[in-house]
C-alpha cells in the first residue's frame, strides 16, 4: 500500500506517519508533500493508493491539487485533512470524488478504519478488474472479438505481456490427471490473488486446444512496480511448478518472452505450442523458456525424434494401441536417422519423459536403439484387463454438444466443460476432434452461425442484438465471421427475400 500525506504542518505529517507505523504500514511506502504543487508531482510519480491532503496549503490548495492530480492517478483514494469542516469545502470535495474527511487532529481509530475499509474495497476492486480482463482475454482467444475492435484505451490494447503454458505429462488415469490439474489451478489462483495490483492483471486460461496457460499483463509505469509484481507472480508460480512434479507426474512450464503488445504475445504463444514437444529433450518437471526451445528447434533430427516420442506417449495416454504401434514404427525410423552424439543429459530427459508418460522402466544408461525392445512389450503395456478411463464409458462428446447447444450464447470454453466432466481439457479437446472430425472452436462457431441465421429470419431484429445473443462481444467481428461463413453480411442476409 502506497500512501501520500500532503500537509504543510510538520507535526500533522509526523503524527500521521507515527500512527501509520503503529498500524504496520512500512515507512518506505509513505511519501510526504508540503505544497499543492508538490502534491501533484508526488501523485504523478508514485500513483499512491491513498492520499491524505490538507485543504489549506501554500500555492494550490488541497482541493485544487486533487482536481489537478486526479486524472493522473484514477485509482487513488482521496481523503481531505482539515480542521475546517465548512459546507462549501464539503460540496467541492464531493464533486471531486473525495472518499472522506479526516479531521485534525486525527485519531488512530479513524485512521485504522480508513485503512481497513480501503483494504477490503481495494481487494474487491482488483478482483473485479482482473475478472473483466479474464473475460476480455478469453473473448480474444476464442474469437468472440478481435483486437482491432477493442478501444485503444482498453487495458488489453495498451498492456505489456508475458505468459506461459503448462504441460502435464503422466501415465496416471485421466480422472487422477484431471484432479491434480484442477488442484494445481486452485493453487495458482491463490498465487494470483497475492500478486494482483491495480496496474497489473494476472489470468489463468484454457487455450482453445485444451492447454492450460497463464498470462501476466501490466501498464507501463514510471516506477515499474506493476511489472515487478507480475515477475514476482511468475517466480512464485515457478517455485510451485518445481515442487509439483513426482515420479509418475511431471508438470512443465514454458515461458514466453515479454512483449509490448497483445498481438506479438499471441504470435509467440502459438509458436510455443508448436515447439512444446521439444520438452521431451529439454526436460520435464521444470521451467523452460522459448529461447532454449528455439535453439533445440534448429536441429531437425532432434525435432523429429522429440515429435515421435511425444506422439507415442500421447497414443499410450489415450489407450489407443493401434496408434501406439504406428507411432512406435515411426520412432524406430527416427532413431535410425539420428546421429546419436546426443548429450547424456538429453538422453536422460527423453528416457525420463517416456518412463513418466508410459510407466515403463527404461534404464537411464540404455542406448536409444534398445528402447524399442521394451516399448514393444504390448502385453505388459496394454494388458487385456486394463480398465478404460471412466470418461470413455460415457457419451462424453454427446454431453459436450448438448452443453454447447444450450450455452452457445455465453462466453464458454473447453476448460469449464472439462472440469464439469472431471477430465483434462487437453484430453477432451483430443477426444472431441477424434469423434467429430473438427476441433471444439470450429464446431462452436458453426453452432453460433446457424443460430444467428435463424435469428436473422426475423426482420425486426437488429444485427447487434443477434451478435450478442449468439455470444459475440463485437458486432463488427461477428459480421466479419458471418460473411466468411455465408458469403454475405448479416444485414444483407436479413434483407434478402426469403426463398432466394
Amino acid at each position: 500500500m502506497r500512501i501520500l500525506i500532503a500537509d504543510d504542518e510538520y507535526l500533522v505529517r509526523a503524527s500521521l506517519i507515527s500512527m501509520l507505523g503503529e498500524l504496520n504500514v512500512p515507512a518506505d511506502s509513505i511519501r510526504e508533500a508540503t505544497t499543492g504543487e508538490a502534491t501533484v508531482n508526488a501523485i504523478c510519480q508514485d500513483l499512491p493508493d491513498l492520499a491524505f491532503v490538507d485543504i489549506r496549503m501554500p500555492g494550490l490548495n488541497g482541493l485544487e491539487a486533487i482536481k489537478a492530480a486526479k486524472p493522473l492517478s484514477p485509482q487513488t483514494k482521496w481523503f481531505v485533512l482539515t480542521g475546517f469542516p465548512e459546507f462549501d469545502y464539503a460540496q467541492e470535495a464531493i464533486r471531486l470524488g473525495v472518499s472522506g474527511y479526516l479531521l485534525k487532529p486525527a485519531s488512530p481509530e479513524e485512521l485504522k478504519k480508513i485503512l481497513n475499509d480501503f483494504a477490503e474495497e481495494n481487494k474487491k476492486s482488483k478482483a473485479a478488474q482482473n475478472k473483466q480482463f479474464e473475460r476480455e482475454l478469453m473473448a480474444l482467444l476464442y474469437s468472440l472479438t478481435s483486437l482491432e475492435f477493442e478501444g485503444s484505451e482498453s487495458f488489453v490494447a495498451k498492456a505489456h505481456y508475458i505468459g506461459a503454458v503448462f504441460y502435464f505429462d503422466s501415465c496416471l488415469s485421466e480422472k487422477v490427471r484431471a484432479e491434480r490439474q484442477f488442484a494445481f489451478c486452485r493453487t495458482a489462483q491463490e498465487i494470483i490473488n497475492e500478486y494482483l495490483d491495480n496496474y497489473n492483471r494476472l489470468a489463468l486460461a484454457i487455450l482453445p486446444d485444451g492447454d492450460l496457460a497463464t498470462v501476466g499483463a501490466w501498464e507501463s509505469l514510471q516506477d515499474r512496480r506493476a511489472e515487478h509484481q507480475v515477475h514476482k507472480y511468475f517466480k512464485a508460480l515457478e517455485d510451485e511448478v518445481r515442487n509439483f512434479s513426482g515420479k509418475d507426474w511431471a508438470l512443465t512450464l514454458i515461458k514466453t518472452n515479454e512483449f509490448p503488445s497483445y498481438q506479438e504475445f499471441l504470435n509467440q504463444l502459438e509458436n510455443l505450442q508448436e515447439i512444446a514437444p521439444l520438452r521431451v529433450i529439454a526436460g520435464t518437471g521444470k521451467v523452460l523458456d522459448m529461447n532454449s526451445l528455439s535453439r533445440l528447434a534448429g536441429n531437425s533430427s532432434q525435432v523429429d525424434l522429440a515429435t515421435q516420442i511425444h506422439s507415442l506417449c500421447r497414443s499410450y495416454r489415450d489407450r489407443n494401441q493401434l496408434n501406439y504401434i504406428k507411432a512406435l514404427e515411426r520412432l524406430k525410423k527416427s532413431i535410425q536417422k539420428v546421429d546419436f552424439k546426443i548429450q547424456n543429459r538429453q538422453s536422460e530427459n527423453m528416457i525420463g519423459f517416456i518412463n513418466c508418460s508410459i510407466g515403463c522402466q527404461l534404464p537411464i544408461d540404455q542406448d536409444p536403439k534398445q528402447w524399442v525392445q521394451i516399448l514393444e512389450q504390448y502385453d505388459q503395456l496394454f494388458p487385456a484387463n486394463l480398465p478404460k478411463d471412466e470418461s470413455q464409458n460415457t457419451d462424453v462428446i454427446g454431453q459436450v454438444i448438448a452443453f454447447m447447444d444450450e450455452n452457445y450464447g455465453s462466453n464458454i470454453g473447453i476448460g469449464q466443460i472439462a472440469e464439469q466432466l472431471n477430465i483434462t481439457p487437453n484430453y477432451l479437446s483430443t477426444l472431441f476432434h477424434k469423434k467429430i472430425g473438427i476441433n471444439f472452436m470450429t464446431y462452436l462457431k458453426k453452432i453460433r452461425m446457424l443460430k444467428a441465421k435463424e435469428l436473422l429470419s426475423d426482420p425486426n431484429i437488429q444485427v447487434h442484438q443477434v451478435a450478442k445473443q449468439v455470444g459475440y462481444l463485437s458486432t463488427r467481428h461477428f459480421a466479419r465471421l458471418f460473411a466468411e461463413h455465408y458469403g454475405c453480411l448479416p444485414s444483407e442476409y436479413r434483407d434478402k427475400p426469403k426463398g432466394h
